[in-house]
């Protein structure tokens, strides 16, 4: 691997929906959800390809919905385990993202893929394990406190627990972590999720699982208000 991360910018040119005046439904974050379309059939929906999404919509939807009463303030967004950017695609979709950092050790190849879903998405990608010192030392050299992390890469239990030793210092005050897998993964983050609550002074806002497809589960927490 290279000594310095590999970074892909382009310029913004996805349209965010008007929040000013308007509260979108939870079944209106789903629909848009499931338009934007599925890795495969295990994920839901009837449409697969488009984004490649790797999320449950009756999960991902009404998560999205809460983070949405903090929209404004959602603008720094750290992903571990980007794949094929589909979840990525769709909180810049939803929310004013300024800076967006993602982690992916580029596994089956999806960085041409990501780059396709992605494009007009201005990002930067660090191309690595999210453990080597060359990713989290490039991450550190940021000075950024994100507002919002989503931890979503291999799901044992000592790689999401070291990831979130490395990386939840990088959570600002208030903000938000996304652990997803949490149910069908209940020994990885599952079990992280609630040792953050029970040890390290995360608020489970919710575990969010599905009552249509398969429970994969996401719990998003949120860091202690200084």
């Amino acid at each position: 691997m290279k000594d310095e991360e590999e970074v892909t910018k382009t310029k913004i040119t996805d349209v965010k929906p008007s929040m000013k005046n308007s509260i979108l439904t939870v079944d209106e974050i789903e629909s848009f959800i499931l338009e934007c379309g599925m890795e495969n059939s295990g994920f839901g929906g009837t449409k697969i390809g488009g984004v490649h999404l790797q999320q449950i919509s009756d999960e991902l939807a009404p998560c999205i919905a809460e983070l949405l009463k903090f929209r404004d303030s959602i603008k720094n967004y750290l992903e571990i385990g980007s794949a094929s950017g589909g979840s990525c695609f769709v909180f810049n979709h939803f929310f004013p993202l300024e800076r967006i950092v993602l982690i992916d050790n580029n596994g089956l190849n999806r960085q041409a893929l990501r780059n396709e879903v992605l494009e007009g998405i201005y990002h930067q990608e660090l191309i690595g394990n999210s453990d080597e010192e060359v990713i989290y030392g490039s991450v550190a050299k940021m000075n950024t406190q994100f507002d919002l992390i989503v931890l979503d890469s291999d799901h044992n239990y000592q790689n999401v627990r070291i990831e979130s030793a490395l990386y939840l210092p990088f959570l600002r005050s208030g903000g938000f972590l996304f652990l997803h897998d949490t149910v069908c993964y209940a020994n990885g983050p599952g079990r992280l999720m609630n040792e953050l609550v029970a040890y390290s002074g995360m608020e489970l806002v919710k575990e969010y699982i599905s009552e249509k497809w398969q429970k994969l589960g996401i719990g998003l927490l949120r860091k202690a208000v200084a």
